[in-house]
């Protein structure tokens, strides 16, 4: 079994560096090709020094390509990870998650913009457009104002110094589904999954606020990777949690997890007051889902993959591709992909 993946790499001392496009043999535990993902279409310089613009997002199988996200672009490869062609847009920024449709379609979240845009990635042309803080029911759930986002500009890294994503009305909309021929969408800072076509919440769970990722199954099963508890939530489309998976106990970096959680704090708290410039990273950060039958695939940092049967909870196994905390898995996928 083939996968793909790909990794962000947190404070990397060069561009060229800050993330890969990795495939994968699960059997053998081997890495058959790697690419490192850089900006291809447009040049710019990231205030953030987390780097938070570089490195790979999320990741699609379409027939013969791969398909990789950048801050502000897809890229084209073949299945031997060979580039071909990118693709950019004025309204991706911050793009995290996307979901292969059908054919050419994929869906892409514009995390920075609070939107959803379906591309047709053999020429790029934009099909349709979701802006989710536009919505009146979601603006009545959540008090929220309008994004006021000018659509006609490029916006691509327009955002990139600013604060946008400490306004109280930010969605962090950052992953998307289609199940049944509706839309879905994560609301990272509500713990939230909507039906974005009948503009109707479905699960509101305050205790995933922070969460990545978003997988639907034929029983219409919801899968959320926790990512800053270390778990995968299961949830029915009535918005009940059906089942919680504690990762914890499948890996060792379970043990680091405690001196980070006590020690990040301290760190923002004298960065801000400009006593230090530490780095703060995360460990055991829990993002990256895909899922075939009962086999559970997730990413956590340091960068590894961890396996397991989510019916019965029984840990498979597991593969480190790295062992510094600030290189985290962020993109997956099987190589097979089940709607070309």
């Amino acid at each position: 079994m083939d996968l793909f993946f790909s990794t962000l790499f947190r404070y990397a001392p060069n561009k060229t560096r800050a993330g890969e496009l990795v495939k994968f043999n699960w059997e053998s535990k081997r890495v058959i090709h790697k690419t490192p993902i850089i900006s291809r279409t447009i040049q710019f310089d990231d205030p953030n020094p987390r780097g938070n613009s570089h490195g790979g997002r999320g990741v699609a199988v379409i027939g013969d390509r791969v398909v990789v996200a950048g801050y502000c672009e897809l890229q084209v490869y073949d299945t031997e990870l060979n580039f071909l062609y990118s693709i950019t847009h004025h309204q991706m920024a911050g793009i995290h998650e996307v979901f292969h449709e059908s054919g050419d379609r994929l869906w892409i979240v514009s995390t920075t913009l609070n939107a959803a845009l379906l591309i047709d990635i053999s020429t790029g042309e934009v099909l349709q457009q979701i802006w989710p803080q536009e919505i009146s029911s979601f603006q009545k759930q959540w008090n929220l104002e309008p994004g006021n986002i000018d659509k006609n500009v490029d916006n691509r890294i327009r955002f990139l110094a600013s604060d946008v994503f400490k306004n109280k009305s930010h969605l962090h909309f950052n992953a998307i589904y289609v199940w049944q021929g509706d839309v879905y969408g994560l609301f990272n800072r509500f713990g939230a999954v909507v039906n974005l076509s009948r503009e109707k919440i479905i699960v509101e769970d305050p205790a995933i606020k922070g969460a990545h990722n978003l997988f639907i199954n034929d029983d219409g099963i919801i899968f959320i990777n926790d990512t800053r508890n270390q778990g995968v939530n299961l949830y029915g489309m009535n918005g009940r949690l059906i089942k919680r998976i504690n990762l914890l106990p499948f890996h060792k970096a379970s043990r680091i997890v405690p001196w980070y959680k006590i020690t990040n704090p301290i760190r923002r708290v004298t960065n801000r007051a400009g006593l230090t410039k530490q780095q703060v990273v995360t460990a055991f950060h829990v993002r990256g889902l895909d899922i075939h039958n009962e086999l559970l695939f997730c990413g956590i940092s340091p960068a590894a993959l961890l396996c397991l049967n989510w019916k019965t909870k029984k840990f498979i196994g597991s593969y480190d591709y790295s062992d510094d905390v600030r290189i985290a898995i962020h993109g997956l996928k099987f190589a097979q992909d089940v709607n070309a």
